[in-house]
């Protein structure tokens, strides 16, 4: 095989001293050095580093900070201990303004270099950000290991499986930093044994933390490597009676604590949740209730949505900035559906059927498609429990799903009126997308967390093809794309486009 040519002299090991021009999605830095960038972490833009260069190849090269020249007028001191060891956030060492702009920057470039949109910062709205951009987290997970006669927990080590032991998070509620304490604590206490991942051996895997940002009420998950038991058994063994005892303990000391639950999980791997759970105290869940303040929106709205969550319920992991793009999706389905008699909604990608039950008091129906059975099961429950008769949930994958329902609603002599879209990271099947320009409804409402494959995916929805003799498939325009922070000191970034038939 012939060598590889370089269009540049770097080298890794090279020293370099840069310029930082612009961040990227994925919340690297990038220098260029002779029009190659460099990807630098912990960088900020206006920066001035000299930069070690560990990897380098043909078209771009990665370096580490050895140190800041001249600081950028955006860098900060961040305000978390283990920010320069622990992987959960990139972005602390910039200021929240700056970060917003850059946020809001990543869906611009996105729409204009993936997307090929020459008006993409016309398109773009201003960024919807965070009234507290700490302390937002509703829910955390902490793997724990034991090492020198500590239990630790914490999160991994930025590019590698260290456990960075943490006491506190300044980007989860200071409730949780105490009850990660007492739970080590009470974990010593009780010597309860801690998983070792190399031998498979040991107890207790993962501590997970949900909070109920309406009450204040918190679920504790331990999920520990044995054998599903049920819980009477359970507490007639005394090595597993135990975590019963500490729950209790735990809820003495922590009134916020409503309910205990232990989980089961005993494959190898990096799945945290096993299929099985017993709860020790409390009723297993905590319920979580999403308001509108907004006078113009119907009084079921204000009143708020009452969501019951368990250890597996997926949710929004930011209540308050969740109400905030819920409250931009019912704007626009409001705008959407205005003077449509008895309009039908379709929520693709529904999950637990958040913003389909959101969209029932604008709707007549609203069908809701998920492929997870677990997902239905904890979306029909909250229906239930919100007293929704018009939002009903369909199983399946959406290619076949969505195509089914066309079919049967034109039986009807009814159409769909709107489609929300609101895939995973990967964005949405060819397949799915050549539905939707051939046979969908006038408008669409596409809600993403990844900027590049909105982009790539608004591209195709937005091209017209050629259907046979004088007629053509496609296609749509963008109308607006609204970005709105979900997680502060992150790259993440959460936009909801709007998109009409042309």
């Amino acid at each position: 095989m012939a060598k590889v040519k370089y269009t540049h002299t770097l080298e890794r090991g090279d020293q370099v001293e840069v310029n930082v021009e612009s961040l990227a999605n994925g919340g690297d830095g990038v220098a260029k050095i002779d029009s190659i960038p460099v990807f630098i972490e912990r960088a900020a833009q206006g920066d001035r580093l000299a930069v070690h260069l560990f990897d380098v190849r043909k078209d771009f090269a990665r370096g580490a900070i050895e140190e800041i020249v001249k600081p950028s007028a955006e860098r900060v001191d961040a305000p978390c201990f283990h920010y320069e060891r622990c992987g959960g956030c990139q972005w602390q060492h910039i200021d929240y303004a700056h970060q917003l702009k850059h946020k809001e920057q990543l869906v611009v470039d996105a729409l204009g270099h993936i997307g090929g949109f020459a008006n993409a910062k016309e398109l773009v709205l201003p960024i919807v950000g965070c009234d507290d951009p700490f302390h937002y987290r509703n829910k955390v997970q902490f793997p724990v290991k034991y090492k020198n006669t500590q239990v630790l927990a914490g999160y991994y080590e930025r590019g590698s499986h260290d456990l960075v032991n943490i006491d506190s998070c300044p980007i989860q509620p200071s409730i949780m930093d105490e009850l990660l304490k007492t739970t080590k604590m009470l974990f010593k206490k009780y010597r309860i044994s801690i998983y070792d991942e190399e031998r498979h051996r040991g107890m207790v895997r993962h501590l997970n933390f949900r909070m109920s940002f309406a009450s204040g009420k918190i679920l504790v998950t331990i999920v520990v490597n044995h054998a599903p038991i049920k819980i009477k058994e359970f507490n007639n063994i005394d090595y597993l009676h135990a975590f019963t005892t500490l729950g209790e303990e735990l809820a003495h000391l922590h009134p916020e604590v409503e309910s205990v639950v232990v989980n089961f999980n005993q494959d190898k791997g990096n799945r945290i949740l096993g299929e099985h759970t017993i709860t020790l105290l409390g009723d297993g869940y905590i319920e979580e209730r999403l308001a509108t303040t907004r006078a113009d929106f119907p009084q079921k709205l204000q009143e708020g949505l009452r969501f019951r969550l368990s250890s597996k319920s997926f949710f929004q992991v930011n209540s308050l900035q969740a109400v905030k793009l819920l409250e931009f999706i019912g704007a626009a389905a409001k705008e959407n559906l205005a003077g449509i008699e008895k309009p039908v909604v379709v929520d693709a990608y529904a999950g637990v059927g958040t913003i389909a039950m959101w969209l029932s008091a604008l709707a007549d129906e609203v069908i809701a498609i998920e492929e997870v059975g677990d997902a239905i099961t904890d979306g029909e429950e909250n229906a239930n429990l919100n007293n929704l008769t018009n939002v009903s949930f369909v199983e399946g994958r959406v290619e076949q799903a969505l195509a089914v329902l066309m079919v049967e609603k034109k039986r009807e002599n009814k159409n769909i009126d709107l489609i929300v879209l609101d895939p995973p990271r990967k964005g949405i099947d060819p397949n799915i997308l050549s539905l939707i320009k051939e046979r969908g409804p006038k408008h669409i409402i596409y809600v993403s967390c990844n900027p590049a494959t909105l982009a790539r995916d608004l591209k195709i929805l937005s091209q017209t093809a050629e259907n046979g003799e004088n007629s053509s498939i496609g296609g749509y325009k963008i109308k607006r794309v609204q970005p709105v922070d979900l997680f502060p000191q992150t790259y993440h970034v959460e936009s909801v486009a709007l998109l009409e038939r042309l």
